[in-house]
Protein backbone atom coordinates (compact mmCIF):
# COMPACT_ATOMS: atom_id res chain seq x y z
CA UNK A 1 0.00 0.00 0.00
CA UNK A 2 1.60 3.59 -0.71
CA UNK A 3 2.31 5.33 2.39
CA UNK A 4 1.93 9.15 1.35
CA UNK A 5 -1.67 10.19 1.28
CA UNK A 6 -3.21 14.05 0.00
CA UNK A 7 -6.54 15.62 1.01
CA UNK A 8 -7.53 18.27 -1.40
CA UNK A 9 -8.85 21.84 -0.64
CA UNK A 10 -11.47 21.43 -3.00
CA UNK A 11 -13.46 18.87 -0.34
CA UNK A 12 -11.70 20.28 2.67
CA UNK A 13 -12.15 23.88 1.93
CA UNK A 14 -15.61 23.81 1.52
CA UNK A 15 -18.67 25.40 3.72
CA UNK A 16 -20.35 22.04 4.05
CA UNK A 17 -16.75 20.67 5.39
CA UNK A 18 -15.72 23.45 7.45
CA UNK A 19 -19.20 24.03 8.94
CA UNK A 20 -18.71 20.38 10.81
CA UNK A 21 -17.74 20.51 14.18
CA UNK A 22 -13.71 20.14 14.47
CA UNK A 23 -14.11 15.89 15.74
CA UNK A 24 -15.63 15.53 12.77
CA UNK A 25 -13.21 17.05 10.63
CA UNK A 26 -10.18 15.64 12.68
CA UNK A 27 -12.11 11.77 11.83
CA UNK A 28 -12.45 12.45 8.25
CA UNK A 29 -8.75 13.26 8.06
CA UNK A 30 -7.49 10.10 10.01
CA UNK A 31 -9.35 7.89 7.38
CA UNK A 32 -8.45 9.37 5.29
CA UNK A 33 -4.62 8.45 6.44
CA UNK A 34 -5.64 4.98 7.27
CA UNK A 35 -7.74 4.08 3.81
CA UNK A 36 -6.73 1.29 1.57
CA UNK A 37 -5.30 2.84 -1.74
CA UNK A 38 -8.87 2.24 -3.15
CA UNK A 39 -9.99 4.58 -0.18
CA UNK A 40 -11.83 2.18 2.34
CA UNK A 41 -11.52 1.88 5.55
CA UNK A 42 -12.40 -1.84 7.58
CA UNK A 43 -11.29 -0.41 11.33
CA UNK A 44 -13.80 2.87 11.74
CA UNK A 45 -14.86 1.89 15.33
CA UNK A 46 -10.88 1.91 16.26
CA UNK A 47 -10.05 5.14 14.33
CA UNK A 48 -12.94 6.75 15.92
CA UNK A 49 -11.95 5.35 19.73
CA UNK A 50 -7.76 6.16 18.53
CA UNK A 51 -8.57 10.10 17.94
CA UNK A 52 -11.61 10.69 20.35
CA UNK A 53 -14.20 10.58 17.59
CA UNK A 54 -17.85 9.59 18.58
CA UNK A 55 -20.36 7.57 16.33
CA UNK A 56 -22.16 11.15 16.21
CA UNK A 57 -18.99 12.13 14.14
CA UNK A 58 -19.19 9.14 12.29
CA UNK A 59 -23.23 9.97 11.27
CA UNK A 60 -22.36 13.51 10.49
CA UNK A 61 -19.75 12.41 7.35
CA UNK A 62 -22.16 9.95 6.15
CA UNK A 63 -24.94 12.97 6.00
CA UNK A 64 -22.43 14.96 4.47
CA UNK A 65 -21.72 12.26 2.08
CA UNK A 66 -18.35 12.63 3.09
CA UNK A 67 -18.20 8.99 3.59
CA UNK A 68 -20.24 6.27 1.75
CA UNK A 69 -21.25 3.24 4.89
CA UNK A 70 -21.45 -0.27 4.10
CA UNK A 71 -23.44 -1.37 7.15
CA UNK A 72 -23.67 -5.22 6.24
CA UNK A 73 -20.07 -5.64 6.03
CA UNK A 74 -18.75 -2.59 8.53
CA UNK A 75 -16.92 -0.86 5.94
CA UNK A 76 -16.88 2.53 4.82
CA UNK A 77 -15.07 4.24 1.78
CA UNK A 78 -14.20 8.10 1.20
CA UNK A 79 -16.73 9.28 -1.42
CA UNK A 80 -14.07 11.72 -2.72
CA UNK A 81 -11.05 9.25 -2.51
CA UNK A 82 -10.38 9.81 -6.22
CA UNK A 83 -10.15 13.28 -5.77
CA UNK A 84 -7.82 13.52 -2.97
CA UNK A 85 -5.28 11.12 -4.05
CA UNK A 86 -3.92 9.68 -7.50
CA UNK A 87 -1.33 6.03 -6.97
CA UNK A 88 0.97 5.68 -9.38
CA UNK A 89 0.22 2.42 -10.28
CA UNK A 90 3.58 0.67 -9.55
CA UNK A 91 2.78 1.64 -5.83
CA UNK A 92 -0.60 0.94 -5.97
CA UNK A 93 -2.32 -2.26 -4.48
CA UNK A 94 -6.41 -3.19 -5.04
CA UNK A 95 -8.20 -2.95 -1.96
CA UNK A 96 -8.69 -6.49 -0.74
CA UNK A 97 -12.58 -5.49 -0.82
CA UNK A 98 -13.95 -6.72 -4.26
CA UNK A 99 -17.22 -7.17 -3.08
CA UNK A 100 -17.69 -3.99 -1.86
CA UNK A 101 -16.63 -2.44 -4.20
CA UNK A 102 -18.34 -3.81 -7.19
CA UNK A 103 -21.45 -1.87 -6.10
CA UNK A 104 -19.70 1.44 -6.68
CA UNK A 105 -19.51 3.44 -9.59
CA UNK A 106 -17.32 6.47 -10.37
CA UNK A 107 -18.86 9.57 -11.45
CA UNK A 108 -17.18 12.18 -14.24
CA UNK A 109 -15.73 14.31 -11.06
CA UNK A 110 -13.89 11.47 -10.05
CA UNK A 111 -16.43 10.70 -7.05
CA UNK A 112 -17.54 7.27 -5.84
CA UNK A 113 -21.23 6.84 -6.72
CA UNK A 114 -23.35 4.09 -4.97
CA UNK A 115 -24.27 2.13 -8.49
CA UNK A 116 -28.01 2.30 -9.48
CA UNK A 117 -29.08 0.71 -13.22
CA UNK A 118 -28.49 3.73 -14.98
CA UNK A 119 -24.81 3.58 -13.89
CA UNK A 120 -22.33 1.60 -15.54
CA UNK A 121 -19.35 -0.31 -13.78
CA UNK A 122 -16.28 1.19 -15.74
CA UNK A 123 -13.61 -1.44 -15.52
CA UNK A 124 -15.72 -4.76 -16.98
CA UNK A 125 -14.14 -6.37 -13.59
CA UNK A 126 -16.60 -5.68 -10.86
CA UNK A 127 -14.39 -3.24 -9.35
CA UNK A 128 -13.41 0.23 -9.39
CA UNK A 129 -9.98 0.85 -10.96
CA UNK A 130 -7.95 3.89 -9.48
CA UNK A 131 -6.40 4.50 -13.09
CA UNK A 132 -9.61 5.00 -14.57
CA UNK A 133 -12.45 7.14 -14.46
CA UNK A 134 -15.77 7.34 -16.22
CA UNK A 135 -17.70 9.97 -17.95
CA UNK A 136 -20.96 8.85 -18.63
CA UNK A 137 -20.70 5.26 -18.90
CA UNK A 138 -17.79 4.87 -20.87
CA UNK A 139 -14.88 3.42 -19.94
CA UNK A 140 -11.06 6.20 -20.44
CA UNK A 141 -7.91 5.22 -21.24
CA UNK A 142 -5.32 4.70 -18.71
CA UNK A 143 -4.11 7.84 -17.23
CA UNK A 144 -0.25 6.47 -16.66
CA UNK A 145 -0.19 5.58 -20.07
CA UNK A 146 -2.07 7.86 -22.44
CA UNK A 147 -0.65 10.29 -25.00
CA UNK A 148 -3.16 12.42 -27.14
CA UNK A 149 -1.29 12.05 -31.16
CA UNK A 150 0.06 8.70 -31.91
CA UNK A 151 2.50 6.53 -29.33
CA UNK A 152 6.30 5.77 -30.06
CA UNK A 153 4.81 2.50 -31.32
CA UNK A 154 3.05 3.95 -34.19
CA UNK A 155 -0.67 3.28 -32.70
CA UNK A 156 -3.35 5.57 -32.80
CA UNK A 157 -4.64 7.04 -29.59
CA UNK A 158 -8.39 6.65 -28.88
CA UNK A 159 -9.04 9.88 -27.19
CA UNK A 160 -9.60 12.78 -29.42
CA UNK A 161 -6.36 15.35 -29.57
CA UNK A 162 -7.95 17.83 -30.79
CA UNK A 163 -10.39 18.85 -27.88
CA UNK A 164 -9.11 20.48 -25.14
CA UNK A 165 -12.26 19.50 -22.93
CA UNK A 166 -11.38 15.83 -23.70
CA UNK A 167 -12.11 14.59 -20.32
CA UNK A 168 -9.02 12.48 -19.92
CA UNK A 169 -6.83 15.33 -20.95
CA UNK A 170 -8.46 16.99 -17.87
CA UNK A 171 -7.71 14.55 -15.76
CA UNK A 172 -3.77 14.09 -16.37
CA UNK A 173 -3.95 17.80 -16.26
CA UNK A 174 -5.39 17.84 -13.07
CA UNK A 175 -3.28 15.29 -11.04
CA UNK A 176 0.17 16.60 -12.48
CA UNK A 177 -1.38 20.50 -11.63
CA UNK A 178 -1.78 18.87 -8.04
CA UNK A 179 1.58 17.06 -8.38
CA UNK A 180 3.26 20.60 -8.54
CA UNK A 181 1.17 22.30 -5.73
CA UNK A 182 1.66 19.26 -3.57
CA UNK A 183 5.37 19.63 -4.28
CA UNK A 184 5.61 23.50 -4.06
CA UNK A 185 2.98 24.61 -1.77
CA UNK A 186 1.67 26.77 -5.00
CA UNK A 187 -2.00 26.85 -5.92
CA UNK A 188 -1.87 26.76 -9.75
CA UNK A 189 -5.07 25.64 -11.45
CA UNK A 190 -5.61 23.79 -14.49
CA UNK A 191 -6.13 26.15 -17.45
CA UNK A 192 -6.82 26.35 -21.24
CA UNK A 193 -3.05 26.88 -21.09
CA UNK A 194 -2.26 24.21 -19.05
CA UNK A 195 -3.94 21.66 -20.65
CA UNK A 196 -2.72 22.50 -24.43
CA UNK A 197 0.83 22.50 -22.98
CA UNK A 198 0.07 19.15 -21.41
CA UNK A 199 -1.28 17.91 -24.58
CA UNK A 200 1.70 18.80 -26.80
CA UNK A 201 3.86 17.26 -23.97
CA UNK A 202 1.66 13.67 -24.40
CA UNK A 203 2.54 13.22 -27.35
CA UNK A 204 6.02 12.23 -26.52
CA UNK A 205 5.84 11.26 -22.80
CA UNK A 206 3.44 9.33 -21.15
CA UNK A 207 1.38 10.91 -18.07
CA UNK A 208 3.92 8.92 -15.50
CA UNK A 209 7.05 9.63 -17.24
CA UNK A 210 5.81 13.63 -16.79
CA UNK A 211 4.95 12.99 -13.19
CA UNK A 212 8.30 11.26 -12.45
CA UNK A 213 10.05 14.42 -14.35
CA UNK A 214 8.12 16.86 -11.74
CA UNK A 215 9.82 14.72 -8.98
CA UNK A 216 13.00 14.53 -10.27
CA UNK A 217 13.08 18.76 -11.00
CA UNK A 218 11.86 19.37 -7.80
CA UNK A 219 14.70 17.20 -5.64
CA UNK A 220 16.98 18.50 -8.30
CA UNK A 221 16.48 21.97 -7.31
CA UNK A 222 16.62 21.23 -4.12
CA UNK A 223 19.38 23.50 -2.95
CA UNK A 224 17.99 26.88 -5.26
CA UNK A 225 16.42 29.28 -3.25
CA UNK A 226 13.93 30.03 -5.85
CA UNK A 227 12.45 27.17 -6.87
CA UNK A 228 9.04 27.67 -5.86
CA UNK A 229 8.72 30.27 -7.79
CA UNK A 230 10.31 28.70 -11.12
CA UNK A 231 8.57 25.35 -10.38
CA UNK A 232 5.61 26.46 -12.57
CA UNK A 233 3.34 24.76 -15.18
CA UNK A 234 4.34 27.23 -17.76
CA UNK A 235 8.36 26.68 -16.84
CA UNK A 236 7.79 22.60 -16.80
CA UNK A 237 5.85 21.93 -19.86
CA UNK A 238 7.74 24.37 -21.94
CA UNK A 239 8.52 21.66 -24.86
CA UNK A 240 12.53 22.50 -24.47
CA UNK A 241 12.29 22.28 -20.78
CA UNK A 242 10.26 19.23 -20.49
CA UNK A 243 12.61 17.68 -22.96
CA UNK A 244 15.64 19.08 -20.82
CA UNK A 245 14.61 17.96 -17.67
CA UNK A 246 13.19 14.27 -18.72
CA UNK A 247 16.53 13.44 -20.14
CA UNK A 248 18.38 13.97 -17.09
CA UNK A 249 15.48 11.86 -15.69
CA UNK A 250 16.73 9.36 -17.32
CA UNK A 251 20.28 9.65 -17.52
CA UNK A 252 20.45 9.14 -13.72
CA UNK A 253 20.32 5.18 -14.17
CA UNK A 254 24.13 5.93 -15.97
CA UNK A 255 25.89 8.12 -13.56
CA UNK A 256 24.98 5.78 -11.11
CA UNK A 257 26.44 3.08 -12.90
CA UNK A 258 29.68 5.13 -13.50
CA UNK A 259 29.74 6.86 -10.03
CA UNK A 260 27.97 4.88 -7.96
CA UNK A 261 28.96 7.15 -4.46
CA UNK A 262 27.95 10.18 -5.79
CA UNK A 263 24.49 7.90 -6.58
CA UNK A 264 23.59 6.92 -3.51
CA UNK A 265 24.34 10.06 -2.20
CA UNK A 266 22.19 11.78 -4.35
CA UNK A 267 19.24 9.22 -3.42
CA UNK A 268 19.37 9.32 0.19
CA UNK A 269 19.44 13.35 0.24
CA UNK A 270 16.27 13.10 -2.01
CA UNK A 271 14.96 10.47 0.51
CA UNK A 272 15.57 12.93 3.56
CA UNK A 273 13.63 16.02 1.42
CA UNK A 274 10.27 13.63 0.56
Amino acid sequence: MAQRRMVSPKITDTDVFLDMPLSSQALYFHLNMHADDDGFIDNINTIKRMVGASTDDEKLLIAKQFIIPFEDKGIVVIKDWRIHNYIRKDRYTPTIHNDIASRLTVDSNGSYQMKTDDKVDVTGSGQPDVNQMSTNGIPLVDAGKVRLGKDRLGKSNTMSSSNEHDPTLVDVTRHLIDKINELSGSKYRVTDKTKSMVKARLKDYTADELNQMLEYVWNDWSNWRERSKYFRPQTLFAPSKTDEYVAKMQALPAQREADPDDWLAQVTEAADNA
